[in-house]
């Protein structure tokens, strides 16, 4: 027994020099990189899946009753079901939408419930984005982004956009709706990580607002690309708008980046370099926009447009141009 003791006395005395050893180390040696896990690869519901899901949400909620669908809507479907508001969902890859009616709450209000299924993360959040408004408040307590319209729950999931609302806008509706949504999203897995145009983003920047992002097009822009758009605030009184796009390849971005430029300038107006930007940088005075910056990095464009504090303008290109290039010597989308 004594040996036994002195044994694992002598085990548990080893591991504390270990451990205490590794600690001791300075501190780029504790932070020393180590091996990333290989991505976990989600598997998400198909239609027939969400059907099932939706067909049997009723029952674990009092007060409430299916009267219409599940229905699988095809892209046809889905303009008859919406008429003109179909169209913002059908300028994304866009693929199905399981939707079905229920009668919740005491009053016996009816409420939709459509998940969207889209081509990719980056549609299905296009999708969602353009639907928030100033009026929008966040909608705490659920996996990844997701907004109250009113009494509308709008969430992003994946490829996924579920959008949740009562026939009539009723506040009181918001907790039940809430919980019926959780509940029927509860099959789609959450990713740990952002699509990488949306991680290309200034995050170290003052406070930004919830970015938006187009399919084919750069707004305000005769550039046919994807692009996202944020407002960044400078200072208490001041805003600026930052615009994120996409191109083919190198020779579009320079196309993408001239064409930006001239219409900044009119054509007319004097171009000031920057240096140690990116490929290429400078900045104009817009007749529209104000003071503007433009940047050129690879494959991508950026511009901050109507800003008033040169250096932030500055450090946003910078900042982007650095993620550009990180992003396309380390990650594969």
């Amino acid at each position: 027994m004594d040996d036994t003791r002195h044994v694992g006395g002598l085990v548990c005395f080893l591991l504390f020099v270990c451990v205490a050893a590794v600690w001791a180390q300075p501190g780029p040696a504790i932070r020393r990189p180590v091996a990333e896990l290989a991505p976990v690869e989600l598997v998400y519901p198909d239609s027939p899946q969400l059907v099932e899901r939706l067909s049997g949400l009723a029952d674990g909620f009092e007060n409430c009753s299916l009267v219409s669908g599940p229905t699988v809507l095809d892209a046809e479907g889905l303009r008859d079901y919406l008429g003109d508001r179909a169209a913002e969902l059908l300028g994304y890859q866009y693929l199905w939408t399981v939707h079905a009616e229920y009668l919740l709450g005491e009053r016996a209000r009816r409420v939709s419930v459509d998940i969207h299924r889209m081509g990719s993360d980056l549609d299905a959040f296009g999708a969602f984005s353009r639907q928030r408004m100033t009026a929008a408040e966040a909608a705490h307590a659920i996996p990844t982004a997701a907004y109250w319209l009113g009494a509308d729950l709008h969430v992003w999931r994946g490829p996924f956009y579920i959008h949740s609302h009562p026939s009539e806008d009723e506040q009181p509706l918001r907790l039940p709706i809430h919980q019926l949504t959780l509940t029927a999203t509860q099959d789609i897995p959450v990713s740990g990580q952002l699509p990488a145009m949306l991680r290309l983003l200034p995050s170290r920047a003052r406070q930004a607002s919830s970015p938006q992002y187009y399919r084919r097009q750069v707004p305000g822009f005769e550039i046919i690309t994807d692009a996202l758009t944020v407002t960044y605030v400078e200072g208490p009184d001041s805003k600026c708008r930052f615009v994120l796009a996409r191109c083919a390849d190198s020779a579009a971005a320079l196309a993408a980046y001239n064409t930006m430029l001239l219409q900044l300038s009119d054509g007319s107006r004097p171009v000031d370099p920057l240096a140690a930007i990116a490929d290429r940088a400078a900045i104009v005075r817009s007749i529209q926009h104000g003071m503007a910056a433009v940047m050129q990095q690879d494959n991508f464009v950026a511009a901050v447009l109507d800003f008033h504090d040169r250096q932030f303008a500055e450090m946003l290109l910078r900042t982007v141009g650095t993620n550009v290039r990180t992003y396309l010597l380390t990650i594969e989308e």
